[in-house]
């Protein structure tokens, strides 16, 4: 059975709409399937540990944003059960990086098909992500955006992804950067004036920023971006390039990877994985390689 993991509060109630539609459709074929709405954060984990638990679920479905593929993904990493999605959520950088269509219908067809791959996932300080991780800069600003009002305004309009631009400028105002000790596969650095570091294992995050392009979710290894030593004007200037990927080339950038990362700060630094939030520094970050199957 295929069953449907449903947040109905994802894209301001975009989730609910489309899965009324995504109900009509399975109900018009016949198809066996079993539904749950979540209720609250965290929710979604819980609902994946239990029905992968059972002996009746052929995969999960995630409808919602990223922040429910996050928490499904949770709860059946290391598991045989495999994890759908059917984007409804702001940023959708899940979908956008295997790509799955944006339109559910789409996205429907590719679940029904139930064909099975293997990807790899990561785990900062034990807590997973499929997408990436967020330290500092990035950190507060997927903190801060996910608590705003205006994520919520956005949502109504189909222009959720434009509330990280709006938490980005209202931040370079006020961060402080960091001093870092960095140990990447026992090679270790210190990194000075440090606004943020980006682990990623798929390249897109915070709503279609292309952070780290060479990331791919299936090479055993996850991609770091480290941005250091860089006037707020300057940031502010090259800021738009993430969107292309062409950052990577600006001298305060610095592009890293391996599978054991352990990152310490003169000061705690706020993390994020996949866009919720995940604590502060120290960060130990290690790559699972193939431990998340999906649709």
């Amino acid at each position: 059975m295929i069953w449907f993991v449903v947040n109905p509060m994802s894209g301001n109630g975009r989730g609910m709409r489309i899965w009324q539609q995504v109900e009509r459709v399975l109900a018009e074929r016949r198809i066996e399937y079993g539904c749950r709405l979540t209720e609250r954060p965290g929710h979604a984990r819980q609902i994946a540990v239990e029905l992968a638990g059972g002996d009746q679920a052929a995969a999960i479905v995630a409808v919602g944003g990223d922040g429910t593929v996050h928490e499904v993904a949770n709860g059946l990493i290391g598991t045989p059960v495999a994890i759908g999605f059917i984007p409804a959520g702001s940023g959708n950088d899940f979908a956008r990086s295997l790509g799955i269509p944006a339109k559910w219908q789409e996205a429907l067809e590719r679940v029904l098909l139930l064909q099975r791959t293997r990807i790899d996932a990561g785990a900062v300080n034990g807590r997973i992500f499929a997408i990436s991780s967020g330290i500092g800069f990035d950190g507060d600003v997927a903190y801060y955006t996910n608590r705003s009002w205006y994520k919520r305004w956005l949502n109504r309009f189909g222009l959720g992804s434009l509330s990280y631009v709006v938490t980005v400028l209202r931040l370079l105002i006020t961060y402080k950067p960091s001093d870092i000790e960095l140990d990447i596969d026992g090679n270790r650095s210190v990194h000075r004036g440090v606004w943020l570091i980006a682990i990623a294992n798929m390249p897109y995050y915070g709503g279609g920023m292309k952070i780290c392009p060479e990331a791919r979710h299936n090479d055993g290894i996850l991609h770091m971006c480290l941005v250091a030593n860089i006037g707020r004007l300057e940031l502010l200037r090259f800021f738009p390039r993430v969107y292309r990927g062409t950052h990577t080339t600006h001298p305060s950038v610095t592009m890293l990877a391996g599978s054991r990362i352990r990152i310490e700060a003169s000061v705690p630094m706020t993390i994020h994985t996949d866009g919720e939030f995940g604590g502060s520094t120290p960060a130990h970050i290690v790559a699972l390689p193939q431990q998340l199957y999906v649709l």
